[in-house]
C-alpha cells in the first residue's frame, strides 16, 4: 500500500483481509485505496490518544519536553 509516496507494506489476517475485500467491494473502492483511510483512521484515533497520554505524563513529570533535554531522549540528556 503506497501512502502518499511513502511505501507501507503489512500482513493481515486471511480473515480480515475477506472482511476489508467485502467492505472495500460495497463501496466500490479499490482495496488499497479503501485500506489506506482505515489506515488513517486507526492512526489518527490512536495519535489521540498517545498525545493525551504523553500530555498526561508530562503533567505529572514522568517525561520531560524534548525541548527541556535539548531534543534528546530523557535519560540521554543528562
Amino acid at each position: 500500500m503506497s501512502l502518499r509516496g511513502k511505501d507501507f507494506r503489512c500482513e493481515l489476517d486471511p480473515e480480515l483481509h475477506e472482511r476489508l475485500r467485502v467492505m472495500a467491494e460495497f463501496h466500490d473502492k479499490d482495496l488499497a485505496q479503501f485500506g489506506s483511510g482505515l489506515l488513517e483512521k486507526a492512526i489518527c484515533g490512536e495519535w489521540h490518544e498517545f498525545s493525551i497520554l504523553m500530555e498526561r505524563a508530562e503533567r505529572c513529570g514522568i517525561v520531560r519536553k524534548a525541548a527541556e533535554n535539548g531534543g534528546m531522549p530523557r535519560n540521554e540528556g543528562k
